[in-house]
C-alpha cells in the first residue's frame, strides 16, 4: 500500500491569500500534482490544513483534493484548524481523525492532537482510551499498523518546536509500543524532515513530514539535499510489514 503524506498546507479562504509571504493554495496544488503522479492509494494530510480556520479554506481544500486525488483521503486537524468545520466540509467524503482505516491490507489509525487555543497538542484521556480499546480488539500481529497525528510524539531537538509538541507523548508511547504490528508513527507540525524512535521500539520510525508551504530550519540533514523546498513523504508498506519511505521535494509554484 502506498501513502502520500502531505502536511501543513495552511490554506486560507482567499484564493490569492498569502501565508508567510507564500500562496498556500498554489503550493498545495503543486504538492498534489507531484505526489499524485506517484499513484498513491491514500493521500494523508497531517494537520494545519486551514490557517484562518475558515469555511472557505476547507472548501478550497476539498476542491483541490477532488481535482487531483483518485484514491482515498485521510485528514487530521492541527493547531491551525477548526475540527468541527473540517468535519462539516470534508468528513462526509473522506476520513477525519479520530478514525480507524484499513486500506489494501494496512491499518491506519488517525489521531487528533488539536487543543483549542493552544499551539501545543494533546490527545486526552478519552482518545487514549479509545486508542487502547482499538488496539486490544486487534490481534497482536494484526495487519501492519501506521499511526498518524499532527504534533511530534518526541522531542526533535529544536527548543521552539519541542515546547509545543505532544503533551501526553509518554502515554501514547505506553499505549502503542506493546503492539507488535506497529510499523511507523507519522506526524507534521515541524515543517521539516525528521526521523527518530522511542527507546522501547527502536524498530519503529517516528517520521516528521515537510510542509507543502514552507520549511523551518532543519535539525537533521535533508536526505535529498533540499531542506528549504516544499515537500512531503512517500511510504510503501507491504502486507508482510516491510516499510520503505522517502522524503519528496519539489520547487515552489
Amino acid at each position: 500500500m502506498r501513502i502520500l503524506q502531505l502536511s501543513d498546507p495552511h490554506l486560507v479562504a482567499a484564493d490569492q491569500g498569502l501565508v508567510r509571504g507564500r500562496a498556500p493554495l498554489a503550493s498545495f496544488e503543486r504538492a498534489l500534482q507531484v505526489g499524485c503522479a506517484l499513484d498513491p492509494d491514500l493521500v494523508l494530510v497531517t494537520g494545519d490544513l486551514c490557517q484562518d480556520e475558515s469555511w472557505g479554506g476547507y472548501v478550497r481544500l476539498r476542491r483541490a483534493l477532488t481535482r487531483h486525488v483518485r484514491g482515498r483521503v485521510a485528514l487530521l486537524p492541527g493547531n491551525h484548524d477548526h475540527p468541527l468545520l473540517l468535519d462539516a466540509v470534508l468528513g462526509r467524503t473522506w476520513a477525519t481523525a479520530p478514525a480507524d482505516l484499513v486500506v489494501r491490507g494496512v491499518r491506519l489509525l488517525l489521531l487528533s492532537s488539536h487543543q483549542v487555543g493552544s499551539a501545543g497538542g494533546e490527545l486526552g484521556s478519552l482518545q487514549l482510551q479509545w486508542l487502547a480499546q482499538r488496539l486490544q480488539c486487534l490481534e497482536r500481529r494484526d495487519l501492519p499498523l501506521l499511526v498518524a497525528l499532527h504534533h511530534p510524539p518526541i522531542a526533535i531537538g529544536d527548543a521552539g518546536m519541542d515546547a509545543i509538541r505532544l503533551r501526553d507523548q509518554a502515554s501514547l508511547e505506553v499505549v502503542l509500543c506493546p503492539h507488535l504490528a506497529l510499523r511507523a508513527v507519522l506526524f507534521g507540525h515541524i515543517h521539516q524532515h525528521f526521523q527518530g524512535f522511542w527507546q522501547a521500539r527502536p524498530d519503529v520510525p517516528l517520521l516528521g513530514c515537510p510542509s507543502t508551504l514552507c520549511s523551518f530550519r532543519a535539525v537533521q540533514p535533508c536526505p535529498v539535499g533540499r531542506p528549504d523546498d516544499p515537500g512531503g513523504r512517500l511510504l510503501d508498506l507491504a502486507m508482510d510489514g516491510a516499510l520503505q519511505h522517502q522524503v519528496l521535494r519539489w520547487g515552489s509554484p
